[in-house]
């Protein structure tokens, strides 16, 4: 799997994205109002929904680009990203669609799609999955470890959610895991073929338009919970 790789400069684009997101939701979420600040409609439960289904969209896009055993892999993220996405949604039941989204079958239907997809990449793409194995457990998929470790911490922080710090602390590491997800999905669709010169302006650009998708995701939240 020689076409998804993460350079130095990937590894410290991340590291400076993290502590931003990490920082700007410690210092705005409030522990006197923490029910508002992290309830499932709140600010940063929106910004989780948004990098997810960014991440799932971008997978999407790299497994398009892509062949063999990257694209099943991308495809696997981007599966990844959508269960992670109708976790996290909650909406309230006002209607045949709404109650689907918060009943038991959505969680039926979601498993069956999965086992669908995973039994025939099993059974007609049998020669890729070693590849995808040795590159899951290879250093190469370092940015993958990260958000793994995040959300792991997060879960922990979720095991003992009693006191308001830890709920934030969950919060924030899910939001961070779900934004690494996001950047690492970008930089495999930035380094194909197919993409734009990879130059000094290009560069530029990226940075741009993650900050502009980050605030944008914060004003929605702000604009939404007016």
């Amino acid at each position: 799997m020689t076409r998804i790789e993460f350079t130095p400069k990937f590894a410290l684009f991340l590291s400076i994205f993290l502590v931003i997101n990490a920082l700007y939701f410690w210092l705005t979420i409030n522990p006197a109002d923490v029910s508002v600040s992290l309830d499932e409609s709140g600010p940063i439960e929106t910004v989780q929904l948004v990098y997810l289904a960014g991440g799932a969209v971008l997978f999407l896009f790299a497994a398009a680009t892509l062949s063999g055993a990257e694209r099943m892999f991308c495809i696997a993220m981007a599966m990844l990203c959508m269960v992670f996405f109708l976790r996290e949604l909650e909406v309230d039941a006002v209607g045949p669609m709404t109650d689907y989204l918060e009943s038991r079958s959505i969680r039926i239907h979601e498993a069956i799609v999965i086992a669908v997809v995973a039994i025939g990449y099993l059974v007609f793409r049998w020669s890729q999955v070693g590849d995808v194995v040795r590159f899951v457990f290879s250093r190469s998929a370092w940015p993958f470890f990260v958000a793994g470790i995040l959300l792991l911490v997060g879960a922990i922080f979720d095991i003992f959610h009693g006191p308001v710090p830890n709920q934030i602390k969950e919060e924030i590491f899910e939001c961070s895991s779900y934004l690494a997800l996001v950047l690492i999905a970008a930089a495999i669709c930035y380094r194909q073929p197919g993409a734009a010169i990879r130059n000094k302006a290009t560069d530029i650009l990226m940075v741009v338009v993650t900050v502009s998708v980050f605030a944008g995701a914060c004003w929605l939240t702000g604009f939404v919970n007016r």
